[in-house]
């Protein structure tokens, strides 16, 4: 089968994805509209199609995030559908513009659109008259065309039929971790105010008081706001003077971001509404105990035994739940054949295959 997947840029979530789609002989290809600093092509390079006249002259004079405003030249595009002519197009509808223009092309062409959205279950369980169910009765009721997400729930009941539960897959590789005095915690985001990483940082100054901690917080900072993020982040640091307990990384190749994984006992998330961080599936997939916010797009991967969740934006709850994990450290990290074949029921490969055939086959 050929598969075409739209994208606003090509996002580490979707590696294993598209490995697991490759490995079962489906021709693959991928179009994005932006290119992030951080990327790594080895398993599909993404093809970028030149913007038209209308999205130049747009960002020409309104800087919009992600390429919002985003349309292809329209020839260009044409005659890279026409070259690949795929079976499936599976397309996050991010541009508005282009999910217009697309949704209009589409009837003109035999493959099918399937869209891809960063969507839980809130508001579609039942009827009302939210923005987000009605652009969902538009495309399930009115034109018949199939979503899904990764963050629902695969047991929830939903109103809309015609949307569906894709989980992310992720590369599955714990390694026993030995039980020491020393507890290490990780965090990785991107170097922005809303990623709290300064929340991370005040857990660690708790957790000092009795407790022997490390932390380390990886991040990109490629943009000026990132560059200034972090280096007001350093200040705090020096600030409540942990200097020696606290380690900050920038722009690490993702190639090797998993021994960062494998170094720590801990991952730890405090973003503040992040819609589907794989950084916290990258964590479980490699060993670490997990603690994300309420708002996390992810937590409904995480159970009881190998995770837990704080209430969003509240520094107490952070603070207590990370010396829960610290207490239940032990615990942990014995039952880890049992945390592995968990993991491995909801984040490997032949999971992503049964629920991908019924996406494609209902």
């Amino acid at each position: 089968m050929k598969i075409l997947f739209i994208l606003p840029r090509y996002h580490t979530n979707y590696i294993e994805i598209f490995k697991t789609l490759l490995s079962k002989g489906h021709k693959v290809k991928l179009c994005v509209y932006n290119f992030g600093f951080i990327e790594d092509h080895k398993i599909i390079k993404p093809k970028i199609i030149q913007p038209s006249f209308f999205t130049n002259l747009i960002n020409y004079f309104i800087k919009s995030k992600l390429n919002k405003f985003y349309l292809p030249n329209i020839n260009k595009f044409n005659d890279f559908i026409e070259k690949f002519s795929p079976d499936v197009v599976i397309m996050r509808p991010y541009s508005k513009i282009f999910t217009t223009f697309f949704l209009m092309y589409k009837f003109f062409k035999k493959f099918e659109l399937i869209f891809y959205h960063q969507t839980d279950k809130k508001k579609l369980e039942k009827f009302n008259l939210s923005y987000k169910f009605l652009k969902f009765f538009l495309l399930d009721k009115v034109l018949k065309l199939k979503s899904y997400s990764p963050i629902i729930n695969r047991h929830d009941n939903l109103y809309y039929k015609k949307f569906y539960y894709l989980p992310f897959v992720a590369r599955i590789n714990f390694k026993e971790k030995k039980i020491t005095k020393k507890n290490k915690f990780l965090m990785i985001g991107k170097f922005l105010k809303k990623k709290n990483h300064e929340m991370f940082i005040e857990g660690i100054k708790f957790l000092d008081q009795k407790h022997k901690v490390e932390g380390m917080i990886i991040g990109e900072a490629s943009t000026l706001e990132q560059k200034k993020e972090f280096n007001r982040l350093k200040k705090i640091i020096i600030k409540n003077k942990l200097e020696n307990k606290i380690t900050m990384i920038k722009n690490i190749d993702h190639k090797i971001i998993r021994n960062y994984f494998h170094r720590n006992d801990f991952f730890v998330l405090p973003t503040d509404h992040d819609p589907a961080p794989f950084s916290l599936l990258e964590a479980m997939a490699s060993g670490c105990m997990v603690l994300c916010s309420s708002s996390c797009g992810t937590k409904n991967y995480i159970n009881k035994s190998n995770g837990m969740i704080f209430q969003n934006n509240n520094q107490i709850s952070l603070n207590q739940n990370m010396l829960k994990m610290i207490r239940n450290k032990k615990k942990f990290f014995k039952n880890t054949k049992k945390n592995r074949l968990h993991v491995n029921s909801i984040l490997g490969k032949k999971n992503f295959e049964i629920y991908f055939k019924k996406l494609i086959k209902d």
